[in-house]
């Protein structure tokens, strides 16, 4: 089975490997600046909130907390 073989490699199954891989592009776009809405569109969530959920469950803290810190350490 494709999807037993990704999940033994990967350690997690494709939707989850995907998702963590746009959450990790998400944080760059939002280091550039850009709005929780705009990464979303540009990454591929369906929409904020469910970058947010996702953004959530990898990194612990919501895209626009991660954004505010990230300006907090530039500012």
């Amino acid at each position: 089975q494709l999807l037993r073989a990704f999940r033994t490699s990967t350690g997690m199954p494709p939707y989850a490997w995907l998702a963590q891989h746009r959450v990790a592009r998400a944080r760059g776009l939002l280091d550039a600046g850009l709005r929780p809405a705009e990464v979303a569109a540009l990454v591929g969530f369906a929409d904020q909130a469910h970058l947010t959920r996702w953004f959530r469950r990898v990194l612990g803290v919501t895209p626009a907390a991660y954004r505010n810190s990230v300006q907090d350490r530039a500012g």
